[in-house]
């Protein structure tokens, strides 16, 4: 349950000058961490609070998940959704970077399989997506090191990207989610702004939201506690800390009611 100073702040939120976003991850934030990350769905009352939210403000998802699995899982028509960590926005910008699809496929097809044949076991935890592969060791904690040696040498175009208990192969682009926020922040003129988040690209998130403050926005930071898969930085960083993806929910509620949605 929210704490009465927590409360005070959403609302506090809602009643800033406009327009309002509320920018927000997706795993771990909205939907609750699963062993595996195929089972993970949001909450149908999450998905209706952003229904609501999403008439009375900008509503956004940023998200690692690629684009159209972060559709299916938020198919909420009013909301925006840049999946892929920045680099496949569900709106036309010229504010992210564009990713050569083809050479993309294969740089990432010769990591894998340099990935299996040195962690045979691996097999099992690769999740390839639309622009990206990520190899998955929450099942067998065990396989990271084996991993990290695996992906050490990744040739130019690519770099690792870390998650709670992920490793992630992406392009080696100027995207990240804290772009896409800056990008939608721009693209909607925003004058408030809240954003959610539980991991380490979400810290960067809240960095490039803090980097927006100067320009007259309002701005609440509110964390999402993973136990000790959080990274110490969202802690520091946030206004708020919340407990888990159901606060995350009630704060939404909080913000919804207080807008009259």
């Amino acid at each position: 349950m929210l704490s009465l100073a927590a409360i005070e702040q959403f609302r506090g939120l809602a009643g800033a000058r406009g327009p309002l976003m509320i920018a927000t991850d997706l795993d771990g934030t909205l939907a609750p961490i699963e062993l595996h990350a195929a089972d993970a769905r949001v909450p149908a009352a999450t998905l209706a609070v952003l229904d609501r939210l999403a008439t009375v403000a900008r509503v956004a998802v940023i998200t690692g998940r690629d684009l159209n699995t972060a559709r299916r899982m938020v198919p909420c028509e009013g909301v925006s959704v840049i999946g892929s960590h920045g680099l496949e926005p569900s709106f036309e910008t010229d504010l992210l970077p564009g990713v050569d699809r083809v050479q993309l496929g294969a740089a990432l097809e010769r990591v894998e399989q340099r990935v299996i044949s040195a962690v045979p076991s691996a097999f099992l935890h690769v999740e390839r997506k639309a622009i990206s592969t990520a190899f998955h060791f929450r099942q067998t904690p065990e396989l990271e090191g084996h991993l990290r040696r695996a992906l050490s040498d990744l040739p130019p175009e690519l770099r690792l990207r870390e998650g709670r208990m992920v490793l992630e192969v992406v392009p080696d682009a100027r995207g990240g989610k804290d772009r896409a926020l800056t990008a939608l922040a721009r693209q909607f003129k925003v004058r408030s702004l809240l954003v959610m988040g539980d991991d380490a690209t979400d810290a960067a998130m809240f960095r490039a939201a803090l980097q927006l403050a100067p320009e007259g926005l309002h701005v609440l930071l509110a964390g999402v506690s993973g136990g000790n898969e959080t990274p110490p930085e969202i802690a520091e960083l946030a206004d708020v800390l919340l407990r888990s993806t159901d606060e995350a929910l009630e704060a939404l509620e909080t913000i919804a009611r207080a807008l009259g949605a």
